[in-house]
Parts: C-alpha cells; sequence; structure tokens
C-alpha cells in the first residue's frame, strides 16, 4: 500500500489502483476495466485500429457468408463483402475514429474511395516487391502491406479525407 497522500505513477488513476489490489471485487475490476477502455480509447490511432479490425473482421464473415449462403463465386462474394463494409467503415472513421461531426459530404466519400484506391495499389505493389522481386513468403508481404495499408489510410483520412475545416 501507498502512504496517504503519495502521487500515483504516471498513467495510473486511483480506480486502476484498486482494481490492481488484490482484494478488489469484480465490480471494482470492472470499472477500472471500463476505465482503461476509456482512456486507450481517447486515442484516434487506437480507435483507428480498432474500426480497421473490425471492419476487417465484418468483410470477412461477410465473404464467408455470401458463399456459403449464395450461388456466387469467392471473387463475387468477396467484391459485394467489400462493397457492403465500405460504408460502415466510411462511418466508423469519420463519427468514431476521427470524430468529425458534419454531415456526410460528397467530397468526403470521393476522398475516401480514393483512399482505399490508393491503398489497395500500394498492397499490390508491397506484396510485389517483396515476394516478386525479392522472393520472400507471401505471408510476409500481406503483413507488410496491412501495415503500408494502416499508415498510409490513417494519414491520408487524417490529413485529407477528415481533415478539420476549423
Amino acid at each position: 500500500d501507498r502512504p496517504v497522500g503519495q502521487r500515483l505513477p504516471p498513467g495510473r488513476g486511483a480506480v486502476e489502483d484498486v482494481a490492481l489490489k488484490l482484494g478488489a471485487s469484480t465490480a471494482q475490476r470492472q470499472v477500472a476495466l471500463i476505465a482503461l477502455a476509456r482512456k486507450a480509447l481517447a486515442s484516434p490511432i487506437l480507435r483507428f485500429l480498432v474500426v480497421g479490425g473490425g471492419n476487417t473482421l465484418l468483410y470477412a464473415v461477410l465473404s464467408l457468408l455470401f458463399m456459403w449462403l449464395l450461388p456466387f463465386s469467392k471473387q463475387v462474394s468477396s467484391t459485394l463483402a467489400y462493397l457492403t463494409a465500405i460504408p460502415v467503415a466510411f462511418l466508423a472513421y469519420k463519427k468514431f475514429v476521427f470524430r468529425v461531426g458534419s454531415a456526410v459530404s460528397h467530397s468526403e466519400i470521393l476522398r475516401f474511395l480514393v483512399t482505399h484506391g490508393v491503398n489497395l495499389v500500394v498492397a499490390y505493389v508491397v506484396v510485389a516487391i517483396l515476394c516478386g522481386t525479392f522472393g520472400l513468403p507471401r505471408e510476409v508481404g500481406v503483413l507488410a502491406s496491412c501495415a503500408a495499408f494502416a499508415i498510409i489510410g490513417y494519414i491520408l483520412m487524417k490529413l485529407w479525407v477528415f481533415r478539420s475545416t476549423s
């Protein structure tokens, strides 16, 4: 235990301190976890990664469902899933990640689609160079393209797609 009046280490609040003690109740731990999640989600980069991961999961689930339930090829199912996930991604990035409160504009939608087009080209080029030119395993190419996709996507969305007009 810490003496009365001693400051907590940076980044820890009283709620987290209580939850980390062995005697903390389940409710105290849950409150602490919620406080930690709120603090973590204060970061737009983390929100960006959460939305990107969630949208990737949505795409994967939809793609599989379309393949299993509809008489379409894998390519058509994948394309339909991607087209379904794009509007969800747009709204999640706009409202949750970058917290832009303005109405949806045609120019934002166009810039968002251009950003996705740029990222698709970058992903293709990264995989082609790493796997085709350097002979690295395709898993390395895919992981590198995902990293490039995230970095370029975040920068373009923050500075161009959902830029602040104020």
